[in-house]
């Protein structure tokens, strides 16, 4: 009886060892390769929309593909912030009581507003590379990508179950200031 025991024990963690080890190892290979295609795509998406000072369609639509490739599902999210610069006065309705000094203020524009020029719904249809189909920006101002994964990789799910971990998705955010105006 004893020996029988044994070898049950034996057989599943042998089963453990040759099975659901080496699956989980791969998962988690899988996991980070799709990490660090996902950075490598909005890395260079965004490094290019600051050096230029415009998202266009096709620059979007290549980091859309690049996306694709990384065998992962992603929620993304443009965000940019404009620069405003407004003088201080003492007096608002005094314009010689400017205190020589500015403030700095950013305004918002998100997914939804950049892709509207970009893919615009009404109007006439323009062709894929028109400079009106082209979200410009100009210097100092802040643009950012936010990539959040849509559902859970098999990495994590084997994570879970395995050491009662949380399930945690797949967050990346790069940006910067644009250095380039659009011409």
């Amino acid at each position: 009886m004893a020996d029988a025991l044994k070898g049950v024990i034996i057989i599943i963690l042998l089963a453990f060892v040759f099975g659901v080890y080496p699956a989980f190892r791969q998962s988690e290979v899988v996991e980070r390769n799709t990490k660090l295609a996902a950075n490598a795509a909005v890395v260079e998406f965004v490094d290019t929309v600051r050096a230029k000072g415009y998202v266009d369609t096709s620059d979007y639509e290549l980091f859309l593909h690049s996306l694709d490739a990384s065998y992962g599902v992603f929620k993304v999210q443009m965000e940019y912030y404009k620069k405003n610069l407004q003088p201080l006065y003492t007096n608002p309705d005094d314009y010689s009581t400017f205190q020589n000094s500015f403030s700095v203020r950013y305004d918002g524009y998100f997914s939804k507003d950049i892709l509207e020029i970009l893919y615009p719904r009404s109007g006439p249809l323009l062709a894929t590379d028109d400079p009106g189909r082209r979200f410009t920006m100009h210097v100092g101002d802040l643009f950012n990508v936010r990539l959040e994964s849509e559902g859970t990789t098999l990495a994590s799910r084997m994570r879970s179950l395995l050491f009662h971990s949380e399930m945690i998705p797949v967050n990346l955010k790069y940006g910067g200031m644009v250095r380039s105006e659009a011409p």
